[in-house]
This record gives C-alpha cells, structure tokens and sequence, in this order.
C-alpha cells in the first residue's frame, strides 16, 4: 500500500534567485503541519543520497537547525561565501529542507510509533550580472528539432541561452499522435534528446511541439512551434 505524501514545511517560493554579486538572500519558510518539527536546512549540488558534512556549495544557510511550531514561520538567511562561479551562465544549486516531527508527550506506555521524516528540495539559481538578455527570452529561443534514429522519433531540445530551461512538460503532436513527456531540465548551452516511442511520424512531415517553463515565478509559460521531421 502506498500513500500520497505532501511536503509540511515549505517555502514561499517554489524556487530561489540568487543574483551573482549579492552576498545574502532570505527566504520564509512555513510549518503547514498539525504538529510541530525539528527542521535542518542546507544548501548542495541535489544528490538525493548526500548529507550535510558532504555539500561542497558556497553557501551557508542560517539557521541551520531550528524547530517550528504548527503553522510557525522562519526567516532563512542563504548566505554565499564569495566562491567563483561561471560568469556567462547560470548555476545550480539545491535547498534542503529536513523535517523531523515531533513525539506525543503523553502516549501509552506500550504505544508503537514510526516517526516519518520527510525531506524536500527546491531550486537555487545563482544568476551572473551582465548577460546578453533577459530570462523573459528563454521560451522563444530554445529550439526543437525530430529526427527518426534507429527506428525511433528522437525530440532534440536544444538550449542556447545561459539559462536553465525548467520544462513542465512538452507535448508533441506528430502522424496523427501526441504523446506527452516530462524531461528534466535542460542546462545552459546544451541539449537533451527524448525518445518518442509510440509516434509513428515519418522524415518529412510535420510535427507540433507545445510545451510549458516554469518562470522565476513559479508559474508556466505555455508556448508551441513547429517543426519538420528530419530523416
């Protein structure tokens, strides 16, 4: 049996903008919990299996270990130590946030409990000053591109800026067919190529691509453009 399993202490913003010169950002984060929790905060490179002692990430998160109340809110101090990063691209960090809750003061003396901890992360962006644009560009300069390969449609993303493309999702409409996918995000000035196994389009016919950005908001930004299938 498995059951949904929804982050309670979260931050105000899904994901975190830190430009390049400056030294400190804040962030609130809230105990959307019944209960209160233990909180351990830390910034590294997202390592699902990486501890705290193990972050190489110029950052310094402040406090970082607290406890919150039910519906408590704190103030967080992400601090960057100076550190040198690429100066024509974003990079990318990752906000730990791990929360313990706490224990019943009174409970039967032969009471059994399973304490669940949950650990949840959210983006960091640390963005260099002096880039050719805005990220406002992003959507209509990334480029799509379908190929068969070995048999297969193969979508090709390609990500020209010096942002990082969150897709949400992309939805590709090609020999009568959708099909819709969830890539990760694509890096700065690289590409990622999706397999399209069910579409059955051939080399020299049209394909529509729409697909969805998560901005510096939060919020998707729903675009589409065509493309021919190479052979």
């Amino acid at each position: 049996m498995s059951l949904p399993a929804h982050a309670g202490v979260t931050p105000e913003a899904s994901r975190v903008i830190f430009p390049a010169g400056a030294t400190e950002q804040s962030l609130q984060v809230f105990n959307a919990n019944q209960y209160p929790v233990l909180v351990q905060a830390w910034i590294d490179d997202g390592r699902i299996d990486a501890v705290p002692q193990e972050s190489t990430a110029p950052f310094v998160v402040l406090p970082p270990i607290f406890r919150m109340a039910a519906g408590d809110q704190t103030s967080l101090r992400i601090i960057h130590s100076g550190a040198k990063l690429p100066s024509d691209r974003e990079s990318l960090f990752w906000l730990n946030l791990y929360e313990i809750p706490g224990l019943p003061k009174q409970q039967p003396g032969n009471a059994q409990a399973v304490t669940i901890t949950m650990r949840t992360q959210f983006k960091v962006f640390v963005r260099p000053a002096g880039l050719p644009y805005g990220p406002r560009e992003l959507p209509k300069r990334l480029t799509f591109s379908l190929a068969r390969a070995a048999g297969k449609l193969t979508l090709k993303i390609g990500n020209p800026t010096p942002y990082y493309a969150s897709l949400s999702a992309v939805l590709v409409k090609a020999g009568g067919h959708s099909q819709q996918i969830t890539p990760d995000m694509v890096a700065p000035l690289s590409t990622a190529t999706l397999a399209l196994d069910p579409l059955d389009a051939q080399a020299g016919e049209s394909a529509e691509v729409l697909f969805s950005l998560i901005d510096d908001d939060g919020m998707p930004v729903v675009d589409s453009v065509k493309a021919e299938i190479a052979p």
